[in-house]
C-alpha cells in the first residue's frame, strides 16, 4: 500500500465555502515558523525542506549545485554553511546561496558553537544517534532517539533551549529532530521544553539513490499522534516531516493532517535520472578530450523537478479550497 493511499484523499472545503470565489483569498502553500519574539519568523515560500545536504554524504560540489537549483524556491536545507572558498566564483548571481534558508545543526555530543549559527535561519538539535560514535546513516542504530549528553534531568532540556535563544539573540527558531519512537510522550515533553518546531524522522534518505532510504516509523500513525500532542499542549509548535512522499498530492495531504513542511528527499531520489554509462574510447572521443567542455550543472534536473512539485502543491491548495492566511 502506497503512502498516498494510507493518507487518504485530499480534504476539500464544502461548496458553501466557495460561494464567492472572487472574494476569497488566493490559495497558498507557504510555511511560517515563528520565533519566541514573534518578529523574526522563518518563512518558507514553499512548505519544503531537505536533509540531503546533511544526511546523504554529498560532495561539496554536488551540495553547492543542489542548493543553487533550490535557490529560487525558498526551500530550507539542513547542515553547515558552505565555506567561502568552496563557492563557485562564476555563479551567475554571486552570493545567492547565502539567501537560502539554512537550518544549522547541533548533534547530541557537539558543544554549542555560536559561529556555526552565523547566517542560519534556524537551529535544530539532532536528538538521534549514538554519542561519540560514527555510524553509517544507513544503519538503524544511527537514528536511535536520545538527548544531549550533558542532560541529566528533564528540566535541563528547556534550559538548553533557552541558552540557544540567548546565544542567537532570540532571532532564530529553535527546533529538534527526533525519530518517532514513543511519539505522543516524546512530543509532549519536547513541546513543553519550548521548541518552536519538531522534525519527525519517519523516513531518512541517506543517499541520492531511490533505494537509499530507511523507514523508522509509520507515517499515518506518527502524524495522528503528533497532531494530538500539539493540540493537547495548546501551543503552535510546528511539525516538519521527513517522509518518503513521492508526489505533491501525498505531500499536501500530509500538510492537511498537521504537518507544516515536508522533506523533498525521497522525491528527489526518485526524480534523479539514471546514470548514463560511459562510452567506450574512440579516436573521436580521445580528440574531444582536448576541447574544453561547457560547464553544466549535474543537478539541473532537480530544479525542473521541484518546479513541477511546487506547481502541483499549489494546484492541490486550489482544488481543496484552502486559502492562505
Amino acid at each position: 500500500m502506497s503512502e498516498k493511499s494510507k493518507l487518504g484523499s485530499l480534504r476539500c472545503e464544502p461548496l458553501l465555502a466557495r460561494i464567492d470565489p472572487l472574494m476569497r483569498s488566493e490559495s497558498g502553500v507557504a510555511c511560517n515558523i515563528p520565533t519566541s519574539n514573534n518578529s523574526d519568523d522563518l518563512l518558507l515560500d514553499a512548505p519544503l525542506f531537505t536533509r540531503l545536504t546533511s544526511d546523504a554524504n554529498l560532495s561539496k560540489l554536488a551540495k553547492r549545485q543542489l542548493l543553487s537549483e533550490l535557490d529560487r524556491f525558498g526551500i530550507a536545507w539542513l547542515g553547515d554553511a558552505l565555506p567561502p572558498v568552496d563557492r563557485n566564483p562564476k555563479e551567475p548571481q554571486p552570493g545567492s546561496l547565502e539567501r537560502l534558508k539554512r537550518i544549522a545543526t547541533l548533534q547530541q555530543d557537539q558543544p554549542i558553537d555560536v559561529e556555526s549559527f552565523q547566517g542560519a535561519a534556524a537551529i535544530e538539535l539532532q536528538l538521534v544517534g549514538r554519542p561519540f560514535q560514527v555510524l553509517a546513516n544507513s544503519r538503524r542504530s544511527r537514528w536511535t532517539p536520545g538527548l544531549p549528553v550533558e542532560i541529566t534531568d528533564f528540566e535541563q532540556v528547556a534550559k538548553r533551549v533557552e541558552v540557544l535563544r540567548v546565544l542567537s539573540e532570540r532571532k532564530l527558531p529553535i527546533g529538534a529532530a527526533v525519530a518517532p519512537g514513543a511519539v505522543y510522550e516524546d512530543l509532549r515533553f519536547l513541546i513543553d521544553s519550548g521548541f518552536d518546531f519538531l522534525t519527525l524522522l519517519v523516513d531518512v534518505q541517506f543517499g541520492m539513490a531511490a533505494g537509499s532510504s530507511l523507514q523508522l516509523a509509520s507515517l499515518d500513525l506518527t502524524l495522528e499522534q503528533s497532531a494530538k500532542a500539539v493540540h493537547d499542549s495548546g501551543t503552535k509548535t510546528k511539525l516538519l516531516v521527513s517522509a518518503n512522499l513521492l508526489d505533491g498530492v501525498s505531500m499536501y495531504r500530509c500538510l492537511q493532517l498537521g504537518a507544516s513542511a515536508i522533506s523533498i528527499d525521497g522525491f528527489l531520489a526518485k526524480a534523479k535520472p539514471q546514470e548514463v554509462a560511459t562510452a567506450k574510447d574512440t579516436f573521436g572521443s580521445v580528440l574531444s578530450s582536448y576541447v574544453p567542455a561547457a560547464s553544466v550543472s549535474t543537478m539541473a534536473w532537480a530544479g525542473q523537478a521541484i518546479a513541477g512539485l511546487v506547481e502541483e502543491l499549489q494546484d492541490c491548495a486550489e482544488y481543496s479550497g484552502e486559502t492562505s492566511a
